[in-house]
């Protein structure tokens, strides 16, 4: 009889997985050394700046102290001051202030065009106002004449200040009215535009004397003569050759506002020789231009100070 083999457990079997020794055995000689080289020099700026005296340690730059200077959208600047010279009522019901500053002579040359404003502050932690400048440029003067509407806040706390007080200010800012967009021998006929406190850089351009020679007119909406600022200049205005149409909306009939005045006196616009200078509202400026544009002014013919 054949001999029974009984079955027996099959053998564990394993599969030999070269340790890291036996793997840099199969490595190149040259490839290995690189290797290491590369690791060392990763790992050594660490290792000096773990074990370098404190003192020697790279330090991050400290961060500087703003203050003095603010970032306002349009560019930076160092705040100045200047000392109130007059602060009198420019409407007989005294919510618009003249008011008159005088400045260094610095900032007097920094105002170079009609349209331009300065941010205002009572102290350091007034919020700014910006009030365009209401007198032409004028570097000798060495005063800044500004109409500020009374408000809650940086404007009222303004309007509330005497002669000597000082207030915080800016740079003249802003591009002011870039009349060489429309050159007056190409548009010698001129219509300006301002509602309320907007008059402020209008009477600038009138008085700096840039529009002489051209035909201009002048639509200046306010509610009624109390809240008119600048009136008792209307007649010196128009010896400077600008003809004043006041429009008041609430005296009269129904409400009339300069967009309104401006359509009776559309058909008479030579829109191919007009420019325009707008400063109020964005609801008037808008209407405005849209009637301009019907009479044939260009829209890059309409000129504001922003």
């Amino acid at each position: 009889r054949r001999p029974v083999r009984l079955p027996t457990a099959p053998m564990a079997m394993s599969v030999a997985t070269p340790t890291a020794h036996a793997a840099a055995r199969h490595i190149p000689v040259a490839a290995a050394r690189r290797l290491a080289a590369s690791r060392s020099a990763a790992v050594a700026p660490l290792r000096r700046a773990l074990l370098a005296p404190r003192s020697s340690r790279v330090q991050m730059p400290a961060r500087r102290s703003n203050h003095g200077i603010v970032t306002a959208g349009w560019n930076d600047f160092t705040w100045g001051s200047g000392s109130i010279v007059a602060n009198e009522p420019a409407a007989a019901d005294g919510g618009l202030r003249s008011i008159v500053l005088k400045v260094d002579g610095e900032m007097a040359k920094g105002y170079a065009k009609p349209g331009q404003f300065c941010q205002l502050r009572a102290n350091d932690d007034g919020k700014p106002a910006f009030i365009a400048i209401a007198s032409p440029p004028d570097a000798d003067a060495g005063t800044f004449e500004l109409l500020v509407k009374r408000s809650d806040g940086t404007a009222g706390e303004i309007c509330d200040m005497t002669a000597g007080d000082v207030v915080q200010m800016s740079p003249p800012m802003g591009p002011g009215f870039d009349m060489d967009k429309a050159p007056a021998d190409a548009f010698p006929n001129a219509l300006l535009f301002a509602t309320g406190s907007g008059i402020s850089p209008i009477r600038a351009l009138i008085q700096s004397g840039v529009l002489v020679g051209r035909n201009v007119t002048l639509y200046y909406g306010t509610a009624s003569p109390t809240y008119t600022a600048f009136m008792d200049e209307f007649k010196d205005w128009e010896a400077r050759g600008v003809r004043v149409r006041h429009v008041q909306s609430r005296v009269g009939g129904p409400p009339t506002y300069v967009q309104d005045a401006l359509k009776e006196d559309a058909e008479n616009i030579d829109g191919a020789k007009t420019c325009a200078v707008l400063v109020g509202q964005k609801e008037m400026t808008t209407a405005v231009i849209e009637v301009l544009e019907g009479v044939g002014v260009a829209k890059e013919r309409c000129i504001m100070n922003f």
